[in-house]
């Protein structure tokens, strides 16, 4: 079983049991940095379809404002991930298709992170 360590500026490691834990982990810390700031500059998520139907059909006057893969998203009823590193320029949008395995994603995304804000990402190897 492999694990995943985190260990931020201040040395307190934090051990996650997926990419998934890792990267709700640093989401926080962003939503937090948000909150004070006012922008947010780090962001994985995964938008439901119903979340960009909703917008699109009951708020036409929104639908000048959607990116082409949001509207793609809305249109092929799939849910869409949403990647931001460190500014618009590193923005990416990926259709949430039935066979796509995220969690390389989300992995690459922690490391990315960490590498950036000087953290240590180690994958640990568990042995039964």
């Amino acid at each position: 079983m492999t694990m995943i360590q985190i260990t931020p500026t201040s040395g307190e490691g934090k051990i996650f049991k997926n990419s998934h834990e890792a990267c709700e982990y640093i989401n926080a810390i962003e939503r937090q940095k948000a909150r004070e700031s006012g922008e947010r500059r780090w962001m994985f998520i995964r938008r439901p379809h119903q979340t960009f139907s909703a917008l699109y059909y009951r708020s036409p006057s929104l639908r000048d404002f959607f990116t082409p893969k949001e509207k793609e998203a809305v249109e092929r009823e799939l849910g869409l991930i949403e990647i931001l590193k460190g500014d618009r320029e590193n923005f990416l949008q990926i259709l949430c298709t039935p066979h796509l395995d995220i969690e390389p994603l989300k992995g690459d995304w922690c490391k990315d992170y960490c590498t950036e804000h000087g953290f240590t990402y180690s994958e640990l190897v568990l042995k039964n």
